[in-house]
């Protein structure tokens, strides 16, 4: 367990230092910025990530849970036990769309604030 805790901590340490390296002058190589978006900070990479990953993947899988909980509804056939399961998983479909709508637009207004205080 120590020794997977000393790798881990090196592991998560060790693009600080790679970062750490200056990319002028001493022969040092200059890393290209992976993102399209240029993320030249920790607040833009969380941005990129929120936008082109969270979002779009939670949309997803809120859009399939909905689907899938139609297809209980039409396998249910009267059924009350299996209507109320179905039921329920539409609930929970709606309430994980409205979380995730709720988390988009706290964050546009974090985002707006930020971007009104540092002008």
């Amino acid at each position: 367990m120590k020794r997977f805790l000393l790798s881990f901590s090196f592991l998560s340490l060790l693009p600080y230092v790679v970062l750490a390296q200056s990319g002028g002058g001493g022969g040092g190589t200059m890393l290209e910025n992976p993102f399209k978006g240029g993320a030249d900070s920790l607040g833009d990479f969380v941005q990129i990530l929120a936008n082109d990953v969270v979002m779009p993947l939670g949309a997803v899988v809120v859009v399939l849970y909905m689907i899938y909980s139609g297809f209980l509804f039409v396998v249910a056939q009267g059924n009350p036990a299996k209507l109320e399961e179905a039921k329920r998983a539409f609930l929970y479909s709606c309430i994980g769309a409205i979380v995730l709508l709720g988390a988009w637009t706290i964050a546009q207004v974090i985002q707006n604030t930020i971007d009104q205080i540092t002008q």
